[in-house]
């Protein structure tokens, strides 16, 4: 396990570039009905876009529609109808609840009215979960995509990004060995912890 993590930070003589956010997510419906009244009426979210496209770059590939649902600081969500696509299973249920897309309000008052809307709307919903640095309540839209809407409970600092960095870069190393283990992740960052003391230290 003593392989060297790859460092996130960008070599001296090149630019620093940063992304500008989410423009969009995008999923594939096979409901288009349920799934245009769900995110206009039960989200609230206005659809803003469509591309009706039949092909796209190769001979096979199926025509389609491309539509996008606004939700919030310039950020979408999206969904792709095939025309001719079967449908396909649906996920395990880790994968289904791994998979999903978590919105942002600011308050429990946020939160909480959301819940209701959504009890109001006939969409089964979780109670309110704390987690780390969030309280979320989960549900499903018609596609079985499973999305969030959380609150911070409070704002993420620069502790939170230098345990993160120990984390995923013991992460990376375990993950990397013949059989990866949470305990063995958590042994890897001590060790890294007591690497980076002894620099500072230094």
């Amino acid at each position: 396990m003593g392989t060297a993590s790859p460092s996130t930070r960008p070599p001296a003589d090149q630019p620093s570039l940063r992304v500008g956010g989410v423009d969009h997510l995008a999923f594939v419906t096979w409901k288009p009905r349920a799934t245009y009244e769900f995110y206009t009426r039960v989200l609230g979210m206005p659809l803003v876009h469509a591309i009706t496209a039949t092909g796209w770059v190769t001979d096979d590939y199926p025509d389609f529609v491309h539509f996008f649902f606004e939700s919030g600081k310039g950020n979408r969500i999206a969904f792709f109808y095939y025309f001719g696509l079967p449908e396909e299973e649906p996920p395990s249920d880790l994968m289904h609840r791994s998979r999903h897309v978590a919105f942002h309000v600011d308050t429990e008052e946020d939160l909480l009215a959301w819940r209701g809307r959504l009890k109001a709307h006939g969409v089964r919903v979780t109670t309110p979960l704390a987690h780390e640095l969030i309280e979320s309540i989960y549900f499903d839209d018609p596609n079985g995509l499973q999305l969030e809407i959380t609150r911070p409970l409070r704002e993420m600092s620069g502790i939170d990004a230098r345990d993160a960095e120990l984390t995923v870069r013991a992460l990376i190393d375990v993950a990397e060995s013949p059989h990866p283990r949470a305990q063995s992740l958590w042994q890897r960052k001590a060790e890294l912890v007591r690497k980076s003391a002894e620099v500072s230290d230094l």
